[in-house]
């Protein structure tokens, strides 16, 4: 029982907080094998594990939003570093990101993902890939918190069927990875269009369809799902607008003209 009430220190909080970015609402349960593992590695029951992350789901507007809700009792500390996420989600991810990569330095098998038996990393290559995953995980709730889990082209509100999507790839420029304003929150199909030079927005903040769908003579749904939108402004307040500059790269080095 003492193990069950020692206090939660800032590092702890930090890597309950990149797990819970990780999964889905559905998976904040102690039988969640990424639950058992940080457990595991903090000392803990998985249960007290499980109570933290849906204490975080509590604070989530994503999960709100989606007509959900966490387990209330989420403690002061737990809503200071909820709250700065919010504000400041570039640096909070940053520091997630350490306290991942950190464990995982110490005991690569950390947190390790589901064996699947068609890879194995291991060494450098296994800790690349468990911090690059952490930092997609934080950027997507980042982008879907900025954007109110709304596809920003259609209003889209479902979470299996919305992409967080870089605006300036991962790899292209690493300083930009965690910023939220390097993404759009796209529905399934327009995030693989965006992602593919087929859909990209101007310097006057429309959307633009790429002329090779323009000129194809398209109809039906895809008249309608993208052709339409050509030259329609993207609807968004001056806060939640995405990096223009972000955008004018990706109209420039992307975008299908």
């Amino acid at each position: 029982m003492a193990a069950e009430r020692k206090a939660w220190t800032d590092h702890e909080r930090l890597l309950a907080l990149s797990l819970y970015c990780r999964l889905t609402f559905g998976q904040l349960h102690s039988g969640r094998p990424e639950v058992v593992g940080l457990a595991e590695r903090l000392g803990r029951s998985a249960n007290s594990v499980a109570m933290k992350l849906t204490n975080y789901a509590s604070l989530d507007p994503e999960v709100l939003a989606l007509g959900k809700k966490g387990l209330p009792g989420a403690s002061q500390k737990d809503r200071v570093l909820w709250q700065r996420f919010i504000t400041d989600p570039e640096t909070v991810s940053s520091e997630c990101e350490q306290a991942w990569t950190l464990v995982s330095d110490e005991d690569p098998a950390f947190a390790a993902e589901p064996s699947s038996g068609e890879t194995d990393y291991s060494g450098q290559d296994v800790r690349r890939l468990q911090k690059q995953r952490v930092g997609q995980s934080l950027f997507r709730k980042a982008v879907m918190i900025r954007y109110d889990t709304r596809c920003v082209i259609t209003g889209l509100r479902h979470e299996d069927l919305l992409m967080a999507s870089h605006i300036v790839p991962w790899r292209t420029r690493p300083a930009s990875r965690l910023d939220p304003a390097n993404g759009l929150c796209l529905n399934a199909l327009h995030d693989r269009a965006f992602d593919g030079g087929l859909l990209a927005i101007d310097d006057q903040g429309r959307i633009r369809i790429a002329p090779e769908l323009m000129s194809t003579g398209a109809s039906g749904r895809l008249k309608r799902q993208l052709c339409d939108l050509d030259g329609q402004p993207l609807d968004l307040t001056v806060s939640a607008f995405p990096n223009r500059d972000y955008l004018a790269w990706h109209y420039r080095e992307c975008f299908r003209r």
